[in-house]
C-alpha cells in the first residue's frame, strides 16, 4: 500500500479549500487541479508500507492524543521549484508539534517516512508554470481567512479509481 500520514478536513473545510483550488485553476487552467475529496495536509510521506506496519500504523495514531485546535488557513502561495500552488497560513506551533509526535511514532514503530522538513500546506494545483526570475522566492497570495478544526491524524492509503485516477482514503483499522 502506498500511504503517508494526514490531518484530512472536515467536509466545510473541504469545501473551503476546493473553493480556493478552483479559484487557483481558473488563474492557471493548464494545471493539474487536486480533486476536492484528495484535498489534505501531510505530516508524513511514507511510501509502500506492507498491510502489518499499515495496522500497526493505524492503531498507533488512534492512541496518539492530541488536544483539537484550530490551523488559519489565509494565503495561497507557489513553490516554483515544485511547480504546485498550496494554501496555509502562519506557523502554527501546535500544528508543527502534531507532525513531530506522528514522525517520532513512526520512527517507534520502525517505519520509513520522508524525513525533509515539515511544510504546513495543502496542495491545491500541480504543475504551475514558474513565472518569476529563478531565485526570486516562492509567490505567496492572501485569500479570505478560514479555519481548518485540526483533529487526530489519520493513516491514508493512495489507490487508483476506475479511472486510473489517484484516489486518497484514510484507512479504517477494521479495513486491514
Amino acid at each position: 500500500m502506498r500511504c503517508f500520514v494526514a490531518c484530512w478536513p472536515d467536509d466545510a473545510t473541504r469545501a473551503r479549500l476546493d473553493h480556493a483550488a478552483r479559484d487557483a485553476h481558473q488563474r492557471y487552467p493548464g494545471t493539474r487541479r487536486v480533486r476536492g475529496h484528495n484535498l489534505h495536509l501531510t505530516l508524513a510521506f511514507i511510501g509502500e508500507l506492507p498491510s502489518t506496519k499499515a495496522h500497526e500504523a493505524v492503531r498507533a495514531l488512534g492512541h496518539l492524543s492530541t488536544d483539537a485546535f484550530d490551523w488559519r488557513i489565509d494565503h495561497v502561495g507557489c513553490f516554483d521549484r515544485a511547480r504546485v500552488m498550496w494554501a496555509g497560513g502562519p506557523p502554527e506551533a501546535r500544528l508543527t508539534q502534531l507532525a513531530e509526535r506522528v514522525r517520532e511514532e513512526l520512527k517507534t514503530l520502525q517505519i520509513r517516512f520522508d524525513e525533509k522538513r515539515f511544510a504546513a500546506h495543502v496542495t491545491l494545483l500541480r504543475d504551475v508554470p514558474v513565472q518569476r526570475p529563478h531565485g526570486s522566492g516562492d509567490l505567496v497570495d492572501p485569500i479570505e481567512p478560514f479555519m481548518w478544526p485540526i483533529r487526530e491524524p489519520v493513516l491514508v492509503v493512495s489507490e487508483r479509481d476506475a479511472q486510473g485516477a489517484t484516489l486518497y482514503r484514510p484507512l479504517q483499522p477494521h479495513e486491514i
